[in-house]
């Protein structure tokens, strides 16, 4: 058996006591600890207080035992947040979440179920905050459902939307509008997606008219053929 050199001896010491000491610095010593913790993206104090909660994570643990992955999956079990990203900086100790919560474009509510709030993509969601004012209320029997009616609700102009209260839809094909429009309380009978442009100006040459002003119905479901109770 060759004996190793003492040069060689000394360089194998040498790395087991720099990663020995390095793993020493990480796990346990105190210079490289979390020191401070920033959370960005919070609508509100109270959503930022659940994040932190969510966190679990404490001003002087260890650095190298804070795991982003597992952070990130904590936070996502907030189904307001839609993404978030967490960093660990080793030179001043700070941890870094940023968040993205779900930005909410109608208030949405299926038979037997609590109001929730929904956003573009169809994902509903509980959000820890007041609620943005002028969000159309949806009724639905289905997320696809709801969707069409958010399309139909985003695509009005903004003096008609205006005078919408709520919209209940069973079918993608089958939406309903209620609201106060010209003054009076109105059931719109809207049909499916198509033809917005033409049903808005339909409505309002039909609620122009003298004889119309005891309507309380309009159905624009054929926008050519509509019919005024």
């Amino acid at each position: 058996m060759k004996v190793k050199s003492p040069r060689t001896l000394i360089a194998i010491a040498l790395v087991v006591l720099i990663f020995g000491g390095g793993s020493y610095v990480l796990g346990w010593s105190n210079l490289l600890t979390v020191r401070s913790i920033a959370i960005t993206g919070a609508p509100t104090e109270q959503s930022k207080e659940i994040i932190t909660r969510s966190l679990d994570l404490r001003l002087g643990e260890k650095l190298a035992r804070v795991d982003p992955r597992s952070i990130s999956a904590r936070l996502a079990a907030n189904n307001w947040i839609q993404s978030s990203q967490v960093s660990r900086n080793w030179l001043n100790g700070k941890v870094k979440i940023s968040v993205t919560s779900r930005v909410p474009v109608a208030l949405y509510t299926e038979p037997g179920q609590p109001q929730v709030a929904l956003d573009a993509s169809g994902k509903t969601f509980t959000l820890p905050a007041v609620l943005p004012d002028g969000l159309p209320k949806v009724s639905a029997t289905s997320v696809d459902s709801g969707l069409a009616a958010i399309k139909v609700f985003t695509e009005l102009p903004s003096e008609f939307s205006a005078g919408i209260d709520r919209l209940s839809a069973a079918r993608p094909s089958n939406l309903l509008i209620y609201g106060v429009f010209s003054g009076r309380d109105m059931r719109i009978i809207w049909g499916d997606g198509l033809d917005t442009d033409l049903k808005v100006k339909v409505i309002t040459a039909l609620l122009e008219q003298p004889e119309n002003k005891s309507i309380r119905m309009i159905d624009v479901t054929a926008p050519h053929a509509p019919i005024v109770k």
